[in-house]
């Protein structure tokens, strides 16, 4: 991990406790720059403001969390049912136990602050993907020839569309439903015909 990284993971582990103690209303720049120990102008250079502060720290899940997901994501039979346990699992909690307490505490700060969530969550979570598709080309749900990092970060968009935006071609509660649509829209792109 880069010094870079470090200090962007202070200020989030910062930000995080702050909106745990004091919520999104009482959580300024200022109070996770002191949490942090660090200037309010070091913060700015990471994050350029509140609500892309905010919804970095939201979309950063506990180890129980990334632990479920991987476990989930992998055990499945199909590229189409590894990308519909993401489906599942982020329509039941989209940002973990923190972001539903804020949602539910503070519903109208919450919803501005997250507009800011799909800057964040699309390279933050392609990580998990490259992983992901990287053991599914070794098992062959996946082609060798998938670029895993792009091919990542189109799933991600997938599934952040799928939960942010439900629409009527598919019901994202119902699995059947959901990998019936993953197999005739994406699957192709990524598995053997």
């Amino acid at each position: 991990m880069t010094a870079r990284d470090r200090s962007r993971e202070r200020i989030l582990d910062a930000a995080e406790a702050c909106l745990r103690r004091d919520g999104i209303r009482r959580t300024t720049v200022q109070a996770v720059a002191d949490e942090a120990g660090l200037s309010r102008v070091y913060v700015y250079r990471f994050f350029p403001d509140k609500a892309t502060l905010i919804s970095a720290a939201l979309i950063r899940r506990d180890e129980e969390f990334w632990s479920t997901a991987d476990a989930r994501v992998s055990a499945a039979a199909s590229f189409s049912e590894m990308v519909a346990e993401a489906v599942l699992m982020s329509s039941a909690a989209p940002l973990g136990p923190l972001a539903l307490d804020l949602a539910e505490a503070e519903p109208q700060e919450y919803a501005e602050v997250m507009g800011t969530f799909v800057h964040e969550v699309v390279p933050g979570l392609a990580g998990f993907w490259v992983d992901q598709l990287t053991a599914a080309q070794e098992r062959g749900l996946v082609r060798r020839d998938v670029d895993v990092v792009a091919g990542a970060e189109w799933v991600i968009r997938v599934v952040v569309s799928l939960v942010g935006v439900p629409g009527r071609a598919v019901d994202i509660t119902d699995r059947a439903s959901l990998v019936a649509h993953l197999d005739a829209f994406l699957s192709p792109a990524f598995a053997d015909a």
